[in-house]
């Protein structure tokens, strides 16, 4: 599925605008300043895939008052629908049609939104209005294609997530992001009285005893759903649980096995389940799904415990895999408007674990004005969105000068700069490297390396490279191994999700202590990818190690920054702070890292450093080999 172009004549500040597709990746990002016009481009494009999917809806026809011109591909046939809204005429690959009919249409618009777009919410609110009118009888094949995905649906996406096979990668992926080791066999379904059984018209009273009656008189497949789900029970495992029907909140309570459902609907997508159970959303009659699940550290937790933040690391993901069978549109109103930027800056780095075919199904359209989210983007040119006398143009530019214009220069970056300041700094210095992912690293390790070793001159440069993919490109990239001369490359990772790229990259892994630092030597040069060591507090350990022998870790579940070292030290307790998480708490760094890195850790006794001895210690010992070696040539 992809969309190739569209014309709107006008729409709030979109006139005669017309913008082309890129063909070139799944994900299409939109970049513009606040009020430069991509919401309302996003808007435009729902209220015209709208007109498109109710055209056929007689008297429910939702109404147009601008002229539209959409092409797109399906499964290699290419479409081009226009509409005039003066004449009311409707035109087809050039061919007027008083009809819609089986004209070839996305299965899904996901519409994935801050909540924030108070235009969107009300499109998507008349249109479910609409759609739970009709799917109270619903044919097996009548699942609304529009869907506004928030947090509303964390628990649906995992419970869909979870009903996979468990040899399933999009089942391993969602695991190790959010921490799962086992899942119980249990599915926990709360159901309330529908909609359509609120109204004035509707009877009130239900014999529930009465099986015709049952889930408030539910037919269609909706109701087929929940009779095949009522031979899914638990096995008998002594456990008392309140079950049926609930007089005195009017809700259904029901507990499945996970289990069974897999072998009563054997054969069922992800995309089904997820289907059968959005209906029941539609009507308004799920209230909650609940799964019991086990975390690395062994507590048990309900899936309703994970927070909206947490979710994020799996949302695109989740998303994409679902509707990896259906030919979708998933469009991302500024989803990042109201997240933390470390979530920003792993936007794009999630969306590159989608499934190959999850990418050929699935149009991304993203608009963001986070210069954090576009640094981290796979694409070095974006279409800028630009308000200009009134009139809103979109135009492709360089990533860098994109984020150029977002931050007005309060943010310089571009990767050419980065590049030329790290050759610049190595002929300067003429000294190996060692890059860093925190911008105050450098500060810390300067400081670290002289209460050490206060006699002898520090013998590699530390260099902040931004984000911890970056230093994966750099210390594998030719231009810098040419001006080394012989010389090592050294990278240090913090001991959390940038375990994953530290594990990516390609080479041999030295036999050492965890908590000393893993090191992985690159299989195309010298260069030393090194995990940060891990200080001698308990409490610090248990965020990275998985039981006391120290011997085995959480990998990228970890979180172990490099002032976590500090962690304990008498006087710093204002620096961190202990915050609850599914199964415990977790220490974080609270403050200003820059004050911090420049005015509390060049105080601490030397006693303090000695976790970073280990590392330094291998840096010196590799620095002192090159330089025997440069010497005897």
């Amino acid at each position: 599925m992809r969309l190739k172009s569209v014309y709107i004549s006008e729409y709030k500040n979109l006139n005669g605008f017309t913008l082309d597709f890129s063909q070139d990746s799944f994900l299409e990002v939109f970049v513009g300043k606040n009020g430069s016009g991509k919401s309302n481009f996003i808007e435009a494009l729902v209220e015209i895939l709208r007109h498109i999917y109710e055209y056929d809806w007689g008297d429910n026809r939702h109404e147009l008052y601008f002229n539209y011109t959409l092409r797109y591909e399906i499964d290699g046939t290419e479409t081009t629908i226009s509409f005039n809204a003066v004449q009311g005429q409707l035109k087809i690959n050039e061919v007027e049609r008083a009809t819609v009919g089986q004209t070839p249409k996305p299965d899904n618009i996901l519409i994935y939104y801050a909540g924030h777009n108070k235009s969107i919410t009300a499109v998507l609110k008349q249109y479910e209005e609409k759609f739970s009118n009709r799917i109270q009888r619903a044919d097996a094949s009548e699942s609304r294609p529009f869907i506004g995905v928030g947090s509303s649906y964390n628990e649906l996406f995992l419970t869909v997530i979870m009903l996979l096979p468990d040899e399933s990668p999009a089942k391993s992926f969602v695991m190790e992001k959010l921490g799962i080791d086992a899942l119980e066999d249990s599915l926990k379904v709360n159901l309330k009285r529908p909609v359509y059984a609120q109204r004035p018209s509707s009877t009130r009273n239900f014999d529930i005893q009465s099986e015709e009656d049952k889930f408030w008189k539910l037919v269609g497949t909706s109701r087929e759903f929940l009779d095949v789900l009522e031979d899914c029970p638990l096995p008998e495992d002594g456990r008392v649980r309140t079950e049926g029907y609930l007089a005195s909140s009017d809700t259904y309570q029901m507990y499945y096995s996970l289990h069974e459902i897999r072998n009563r609907f054997n054969g069922y997508t992800s995309l089904e389940f997820f289907r059968a159970f959005d209906n029941l959303k539609t009507l308004g009659m799920l209230d909650s799904l609940s799964l019991t699940l086990k975390l690395a550290n062994g507590r048990e937790i309900s899936s309703n415990m994970f927070s909206d933040g947490q979710f994020q690391a799996i949302y695109l993901f989740a998303i994409s895999e679902i509707f990896k069978n259906a030919n979708s549109v998933t469009l991302m109103d500024e989803p990042d408007s109201f997240l933390h930027p470390e979530w920003q800056a792993e936007c794009s780095e999630q969306l590159q674990h989608i499934s190959s075919e999850a990418t050929a199904s699935n149009h991304i359209l993203m608009t963001t004005h986070s210069a954090v989210t576009l640094i981290n983007s796979p694409h070095q040119r974006v279409r800028y969105f630009d308000l200009q006398q009134g009139t809103v143009r979109a135009y492709t530019l360089p990533k860098r000068e994109a984020v150029r214009r977002l931050c007005s220069n309060v943010i310089k970056y571009t990767e050419q700069e980065q590049m030329l300041s790290v050759l610049n700094a190595i002929y300067i210095d003429k000294k190996p490297v060692l890059f860093t992912e925190g911008s105050t690293d450098p500060v810390i390790l300067k400081a670290a390396w002289y209460k050490l070793y206060p006699t002898e001159e520090m013998p590699f440069i530390a260099f902040y490279a931004f984000t911890c993919s970056y230093i994966n490109q750099l210390i594998t990239d030719e231009r810098i191994h040419n001006e080394m001369d012989g010389r090592p490359i050294f990278a240090l990772f913090d001991f959390d999700e940038a375990y994953n790229q530290w594990h990516s990259l390609n080479g041999q892994e030295e036999e050492r202590p965890i908590s000393d630092g893993l090191i992985k030597k690159w299989s195309g040069g010298d260069a030393f990818a090194i995990m940060l060591p891990i200080p001698n507090n308990r409490i610090i350990q248990q965020q990275v190690f998985t039981d006391d022998t120290l011997t085995t870790h959480h990998k990228g579940r970890s979180s172990c920054a490099i002032e976590h070292i500090f962690y304990g030290v008498e006087g710093l307790d204002q620096y961190f702070n202990s915050e609850p998480v599914p199964g415990g708490r977790l220490i974080k760094f609270q403050g200003c890292k820059t004050t911090f890195a420049k005015e509390i850790v060049p105080t601490l006794a030397s006693e303090h450093f000695e976790t970073f001895r280990p590392v330094f210690e291998f840096i010196r010992q590799k620095c002192e080999e090159s330089t025997v070696q440069s010497n005897a040539a």
